[in-house]
């Protein structure tokens, strides 16, 4: 056989196990699970934390000294009475002490008294210096005719000097007789101790019946929590966008689940020398549980738009510190993943802020791979899956 011959017969046995060999199989779709890129709301915000403290606080104390006869009585278990203590809730003026009146009883009576004795000797008064006037006036008279010597009149003039100024001592010892009037009823006012606010509770409880009290001693302390405060400080960045009646979010670790409608209360107008920063007050109007000495945290909200997308579709890039997602395209009938470079803006929670604009990067609109991006490339056919 010819050298030709050869060649062509093994060209022959390479075409026919070519034509018999079994074809290539195409590998099968991966399922991936796609996510649209689109412009979310996105909320944030800055926490400041505090300690919960009462609207309005009031320390009691008699300003007469005196022995305690009588204490707020309350319901108690059984049908009972039992005399106020820490935590009982009063109404606006209820009485929740009272001293022994009598002696300032004493004491208004015999004021009483003494006015009524000054009133008589004033209008008495009055009486010698209308006489004494119209003594003069006849004397005057007289003089006028010679019918009365000089001396006479002038001792008509001095006997009305002296009842008008009798007449003035007279009202002296009226008005300081109606002073002392005032003060003894004011004393025996005094003697009864009243709560201060709409709705007061009893936070401490420092005397008992019978007690000897002096003026000032301190009996109760008295609180409003009807509302609580939030006092804490903020910087010069951000007090600049508070303002007094703004709400905010309020919330504590002792109340789980539980938030609370805060209002901006107060505002420093300066710093403090110290920290440099502004005391701020936030008060919660409705504290359903919250109270005093809860440690709170305020919220300030702040809403903004951006496109998000989850860490899991972002995977890294070509380079050291590139990153990628894939966008699933459609490519001859076929839906196929292809790199696409990522920036981003923020970290929020599990989820990234994409930045958008890039020619070449993600548009609105585009759908992203949202798990599994390690095992992908550049190219490879995909089936989408919901």
């Amino acid at each position: 056989m010819t050298t030709a011959a050869a060649l062509t017969g093994r060209w022959l046995l390479a075409a026919s196990a070519a034509a018999h060999a079994p074809k290539a199989v195409e590998p099968l779709p991966v399922s991936v699970r796609v996510l649209p890129v689109v412009e979310e709301v996105v909320s944030s915000g800055l926490r400041y934390s505090g300690v919960a403290k009462e609207l309005r606080k009031a320390e009691l104390s008699f300003r007469v000294s005196g022995t305690v006869t009588y204490l707020h009585q309350v319901a108690a278990p059984g049908d009972r009475l039992r005399d106020v203590h820490e935590g009982d809730t009063l109404a606006k003026g209820t009485v929740i002490a009272r001293l022994d009146p009598d002696d300032y009883g004493r004491e208004r009576g015999q004021a009483a008294e003494r006015l009524v004795t000054a009133r008589a000797r004033l209008a008495q008064a009055k009486a010698n210096t209308e006489q004494a006037q119209i003594d003069l006036r006849r004397n005057e008279q007289l003089a006028r005719r010679n019918s009365l010597s000089v001396s006479e009149l002038d001792n008509a003039r001095t006997n009305l000097k002296g009842m008008t100024a009798t007449e003035e001592a007279a009202e002296g010892d009226v008005a300081s007789a109606r002073i002392g009037l005032e003060q003894a009823e004011a004393n025996l006012r005094y003697c009864s101790l009243a709560v201060p606010f709409d709705r007061s509770t009893v936070a401490a409880r420092l005397i008992d019946n019978n007690e000897r009290m002096t003026p000032n001693q301190r009996t109760f302390t008295i609180v409003d929590i009807s509302s609580v405060v939030i006092a804490f400080n903020v910087p010069d960045t951000l007090v600049g966008r508070l303002a007094i009646g703004q709400e905010v979010e309020v919330t504590t670790d002792a109340l789980t689940g539980q938030r609370f409608v805060g209002v901006m209360h107060k505002i420093a107008s300066s710093a403090d020398s110290r920290t440099r920063t502004y005391p701020i007050e936030v008060r919660v109007d409705a504290p359903k549980g919250l109270r005093p000495g809860m440690v709170a945290t305020v919220v300030f909200r702040k809403e903004t738009r951006a496109y998000l997308l989850p860490l899991t579709s972002v995977a890294a890039g070509p380079s050291a510190r590139s990153l990628m997602v894939y966008r699933v395209e459609d490519e001859g009938g076929k839906s196929v993943v292809r790199e696409v470079p990522m920036a981003f803006d923020d970290v929020l929670d599990n989820k990234v802020a994409i930045r958008m604009g890039a020619v070449d990067g993600l548009h609105s609109g585009d759908r992203v791979v949202a798990t599994g991006v390690h095992r992908l490339r550049d190219g490879q056919a995909v089936r989408v899956v919901e």
